[in-house]
């Protein structure tokens, strides 16, 4: 009987299955995206072929707890995590076998105790009965100032007992009710000829606490395990002490990649135009007040594409475009961004801008964004061509309220934030001069906000951060060369500088936004370098190591060098309902983008340990030693990501009542942390070994990679995705996974070189 649970409960198995799992789950999002969720519902989620895998997975992990009997204290992280994993897949089942949802829609003033219910395929199979009635009330929206966007709706309603006792509440989203076991959540809305109806999910799942208990456990237990492997480990004493403390490293400049050319551009102000007193004139835009100073810059980046044209102030090119609207609707300033879309509009092939006038009057392009429109009421995405035709108009249309004077709106008086916000006189840039030096209307900003925003704008900490990383990194590199102290004490500086001034750009964008900057892909690239200087302060006081401040410097400044030169939409907009006023969003995003940052650093390490192996094969030492460090930051990544998954799963299940949906971020989110799993479980069984567990977890992040990029601009499907199929990014991505490829060959080709090296008999004398 022993002998059957250690073949049930085997590593091996185990690590099979994770991977089967993981290929099974990618291949439901590519389908998904192909053919529709319903598709990937029905071949894979709920397919009885990957019902069976996670079977015989539920049936492995028993086995392996089973087979360890009789447990000891050594033991109790282990049965911490397969006891939590007992936990999720009994709960998933329960939820999969007696879950009930749907959605009850109610016009003002009706009455209604059903709801409709949908099976996993979206197909309406029937309604459900509530054990009480609810009547919608009042149905409210509320929007950003100035817009038609909601910024929140909330549905005052009253229920209605079988015995008829009645108690009125309010529905919002985030803020659900909970009464006689079913939850009621702010869905949606609907307004048709005056009328407005709210759409409320209603749902019912015992097994969600049992997911979630499951899920606290898993986290609890891998830090458990992590405690007792850092105890028991004598690689440790290597990984606390410096990494190789003397002498010169060969191969290093060979393993180790320098950012280099710091990128500088120069601002000179129109002549006779006194740009200062203009910047700080509150005006409403996108939902929110801010300084004329931030409108400008943005005006300028959605036009042309550029922070700045013809090197002058952002303030001065928006005034001269907004009073002398002949000239720059005829010069070409305008980004097209394609060179397909310039030849299909008949431009000639190379031409990368165009004038107001030109769009206007080019029926090619006014084609394509009717084919645009079209494909839209279809509901077809938005992909090549149509795409960037769109993205053309729209930088026309932005352009077009900078020339018919439409885009400058000084706030109203308090009170009156939805009011049409004009300045009856403003016939010329002294108009508007004037005003911004007259007489405060009550509600503006104070003067403290307005300059704090004017000049978190000026300094740009993210440049500051990446050439100050760069630095850091060349010392880095100075002293792991030379084995020099001081030179790790600058760069450990250098570092710590660097999260300095990260820490005051992201603290100052929360205070300008009044909210946490996490809800857009610069934002979280702020994170993802913000995370990397986080966990490196806290590595570097427990480990003392040189290698961590090293690939610390070399990522962060990668990363916020990406924010900085990319064309990434830096400025502040409004958040959806969903994102604002819950909790959720500062406490789940910066988790997983701490846990991408520690992945991250990982796989720099990964990549440093196979350039050793290439180029300085006879340091063992040092290679096994970076392979600790590499398991250490998987580790911890692992635990990071699956309780960013925990998190994740809360917050939806508070705003939607479901914990898990299928959405391919969330999906691909499940396949890295499976990933990691996999390679954790089979370095401890000594399946793969060092060069194994480096190569295979730099295959492992392009999951990580494909989490946080793929899913947006790749697959064009799911709530997280962007639907950018032909962007660049994909090109990227492309490239990078080619040229690991090599990489990773390179490596594999040195690694057999070394080994057979080592058993190849001397010569005899």
């Amino acid at each position: 009987m022993r002998k059957v649970f250690d073949t049930l409960g085997s590593l091996k198995v185990a690590v099979s299955l994770l991977v089967l799992l993981l290929v099974g789950l990618a291949a439901g999002t590519i389908l998904e995206s192909a053919r529709g969720p319903e598709v990937a519902g029905r071949v894979v989620y709920y397919a009885w072929w990957f019902l069976g895998m996670q079977a015989l997975f539920l049936v492995n992990v028993t086995a392996s707890i089973i087979g360890l009997f009789p447990w000891g204290k050594k033991r109790v992280g282990f049965l911490m995590t397969h006891g939590a994993l007992l936990l999720i897949l009994t709960g998933a089942a329960v939820s999969y076998f007696f879950k009930q949802e749907g959605q009850i829609g109610l016009w003002e003033g009706q009455r209604d105790n059903g709801i409709e219910n949908v099976d996993r395929d979206g197909r309406l199979i029937g309604r459900l009965t509530l054990p009480f009635s609810v009547r919608l009330l009042d149905f409210r929206i509320d929007h950003y100032p100035g817009t038609m966007q909601p910024s929140g709706f909330r549905s005052e309603v009253e229920i209605i007992e079988p015995d008829g006792k009645t108690f009125r509440t309010a529905i919002w989203m985030n803020h659900e009710l909970h009464h006689r076991g079913w939850r009621l959540f702010q869905s949606s809305y609907r307004q048709e000829a005056g009328r407005e109806a709210t759409i409320l999910s209603a749902s019912k799942d015992p097994g969600q606490q049992i997911v979630f208990a499951g899920y606290v456990m898993l986290v609890a237990g891998m830090c458990t395990v992590l405690g007792t492997r850092i105890a028991q480990s004598r690689a440790m004493t290597a990984i606390r002490a410096q990494v190789g403390s003397s002498g010169n490293r060969p191969g290093t400049a060979a393993s180790l990649a320098l950012l280099a050319a710091l990128a500088g551009g120069t601002r000179a102000p129109a002549a006779g135009l006194d740009t200062e007193s203009l910047r700080r004139l509150p005006v409403q835009h996108d939902g929110r007040v801010m300084p004329l100073d931030t409108l400008a810059r943005e005006t300028v980046w959605q036009v042309t594409g550029r922070r700045v044209w013809s090197q002058q102030d952002p303030v001065a090119t928006m005034i001269a475009w907004t009073f002398d609207s002949h000239a720059a609707a005829t010069a070409p300033i305008v980004e097209i961004g394609s060179s397909d879309l310039a030849v299909a509009i008949g431009l000639p092939a190379g031409t990368s801008r165009v004038s107001f006038m030109q769009l206007v009057s080019n029926p090619a392009l006014m084609g394509l964004i009717q084919q645009a429109e079209k494909a839209d009421a279809e509901g077809a995405p938005r992909q090549g061509l149509l795409a960037a035709a769109e993205k053309l108009r729209g930088r026309g249309l932005w352009l077009s309220q900078v020339l018919n004077r439409e885009i400058i709106r000084p706030i109203p008086a308090q009170g009156d934030a939805s009011a049409a916000w004009e300045v009856p006189a403003m016939r010329s840039a002294a108009d508007l001069a004037a005003l911004a030096g007259g007489r405060r209307l009550q509600g503006w900003p104070t003067s403290a906000a307005i300059d704090r925003e004017v000049t978190y704008n000026a300094v740009r900490p993210t440049r500051i951060a990446w050439i100050v990383l760069s630095a850091a990194l060349l010392f880095s590199i100075l002293a792991w060369s030379r084995g020099s102290r001081i030179l790790d004490g600058i760069s450990l500086a250098g570092l710590i500088a660097g999260f300095g001034v990260m820490t005051w750009g992201i603290g100052t964008r929360w205070i300008i936004a009044d909210r946490i900057p996490a809800a857009n892909m610069f934002e979280s690239l702020l994170f993802l370098a913000w995370g990397v200087g986080l966990f490196a302060a806290v590595a570097v006081a427990f480990m003392r190591n040189r290698l961590v401040v090293l690939n610390a410097n070399a990522m962060a400044a990668l990363t916020m060098a990406l924010t900085d030169l990319l064309p990434i939409d830096g400025f502040i907009h409004p958040v959806a309902p969903v994102l604002a006023g819950t909790p959720w969003l500062a406490i789940h995003v910066p988790i997983i983008m701490v846990s991408y940052s520690v992945l991250a650093l990982g796989v720099v390490v990964a990549h440093m340990q196979i350039g050793f192996t290439i180029f300085a094969p006879k340091r063992d030492d040092l290679i096994l030693r970076m392979n600790d460090l590499l398991y250490w930051y998987m580790h911890v990544g692992s635990i990071l990501l699956i309780a960013g998954i925990l998190t994740g799963s809360i917050w939806a299940a508070s705003s939607w009542g479901r914990y898990w949906g299928w959405d391919p971020k969330e999906v691909w989110s499940l396949v890295a942390f499976l990933a990691y799993v996999a390679i954790l479980h089979a370095r401890w069984d000594r399946m793969i070994g060092p060069f194994g567990v480096a190569a295979i977890s730099i295959l492992a992040f392009q999951t990580i990679l494909m989490t946080y990029l793929g899913v947006n601009f790749v697959l064009t499907s799911g709530m997280h995705s962007y639907g950018f199929g032909d962007s660049p990014v994909v090109r990227w991505m492309i490239m990078v996974a080619a040229v690991e490829g090599v990489f990773l060959a390179w490596g594999l080709f040195a690694d057999r070189r070394n080994h057979a090296a080592e058993v190849r008999p001397a010569s005899p004398p």
